[in-house]
């Protein structure tokens, strides 16, 4: 198959690292900006890094920092146009600090490190808004203190996601599968732990698996048949090709999918046999409801994130632009907060989940809430009442706690 251009490569690979949220404060000075909440004065502004303007779940981030963060604190977002390259990274960095940004939550992956290091000199605090890092990006920056740190699903969790979504299938007895690997060959860290957890749900079920270092494997099987399908969408349209061959294989039953799912392969499995079950990572958003309500049903399994997910990534940059991070460094350090994702295995638990994920008058993380970590609004505020707020997504605890609300 054709590979695909470097820079779309990049597009693809800050897609599906998207999976996820937030973080924590920095900084041994004051610094100069606003109270979190404070209506008046000059605007704190913070720079946001996105990778496709038009992909849903940036859509819902950008809809509840304009909508509801901009209403109930006193900032202002900017937002890259989108970045899809290191060089253009850079670009957008270098118009946020023209702007006068004081921080950057950053939806992109193209050279974290560099990004980091390039924010620093400009005295901009910068969070992975939602993903995680590898543990060498983590050791070549987590010293810094214009570094915040990560919150989002980390490496566990997404092993977890991929092992999750094997199992069910695997418990309701289908046996014939194919799963997408996405970007495993081009070493996609998220993308290759989903694999590997789902590897380990089909190997707790009998199958034998042979390994191949950086690499699509093979299984063998008396009662599961298991192809395989990675790489990206290509300009000559090999990939598609090869994705509706394979999905239009005889007695295909499951689709497996490490993310961009039913963006990607909504279309032909209308195509090949709608009857094909589609599980995925990706977002609560209004893509995915359609997917829901289609008839025949396009999507079956989807783990997924919510919009005010980006929530306590904001308290996290407030508290280091006011002067506080020191409150919320992990022992010096930037830290590394773990969420997972929200498994909705059937319509009505989607549209459940969906209803909490949209609301933008009341969302999961509200104005109270953040301001409950943002010690300009709260002395008691540290990192572990951060910690304990950022971490607690579960949907049976969210929904536990916004019941009190009432």
């Amino acid at each position: 198959m054709k590979k695909m251009s470097k820079k779309a490569i990049l597009t693809l690979i800050a897609m599906v690292m998207i999976i996820s949220t937030a973080l924590v404060g920095c900084s041994s000075t004051k610094n100069e900006g606003t109270d979190a909440s404070a209506n008046s004065g000059a605007k704190t502004k913070i720079g946001v890094l996105i990778y496709d303007p038009t992909d849903s779940q940036v859509v819902a981030f950008q809809k509840y920092y304009q909508q509801y963060i901009e209403k109930n604190f006193n900032v202002e977002f900017k937002f890259s146009s989108a970045v899809s390259s290191a060089e253009e990274e850079k670009s957008a960095i270098e118009n946020f600090a023209l702007q006068g940004a004081k921080g950057i939550i950053a939806l992109t992956q193209a050279d974290m490190v560099a990004a980091i290091n390039q924010a620093a000199a400009a005295k901009m605090y910068y969070i992975v808004g939602v993903g995680t890092m590898t543990d060498e990006q983590y050791e070549a920056t987590k010293d810094n203190k214009y570094f915040i740190g990560t919150i989002g699903p980390d490496l566990t969790s997404e092993e977890k996601a991929g092992y999750d979504m094997a199992k069910s299938y695997i418990a309701q007895g289908y046996t014939n599968y194919v799963i997408y690997a996405g970007g495993l060959s081009y070493g996609v860290e998220a993308h290759v732990k989903r694999y590997e957890g789902m590897v380990k749900a089909f190997e707790e079920a009998g199958a034998v698996y042979e390994g191949k270092q950086g690499g699509l494997g093979k299984f063998t099987s008396d009662k599961y048949k298991i192809t395989f399908l990675e790489g990206f969408p290509d300009d000559a349209g090999a990939f598609y090709t090869e994705a509706a061959q394979k999905l239009g294989e005889p007695n295909v039953e499951v689709l497996l999918t490490v993310g961009i799912g039913l963006e990607v392969f909504g279309a032909t499995i209308a195509k090949a046999n709608p009857d094909i079950k589609l599980a995925t990572i990706a977002s609560f958003t209004d893509a995915y409801r359609g997917g829901f309500d289609a008839d025949p049903q396009q999507i079956d399994f989807l783990a997924g994130t919510f919009s005010s997910m980006i929530g306590p990534s904001f308290a996290a940059v407030m508290n280091a632009i006011n002067g506080d991070g020191d409150s919320f460094r992990d022992n010096g350090q930037a830290f590394r907060i773990s969420q997972n994702y929200w498994n909705a295995t059937d319509k009505d638990t989607f549209y459940e989940m969906y209803k909490y994920a949209n609301d933008f008058d009341n969302p999961v993380f509200n104005a109270e809430d953040l301001k409950s970590v943002i010690k300009a609004d709260n002395s008691e505020a540290n990192l572990d009442s951060f910690k304990e707020l950022a971490e607690n997504v579960e949907f049976s605890a969210i929904k536990e706690r916004l019941a009190k609300r009432q």
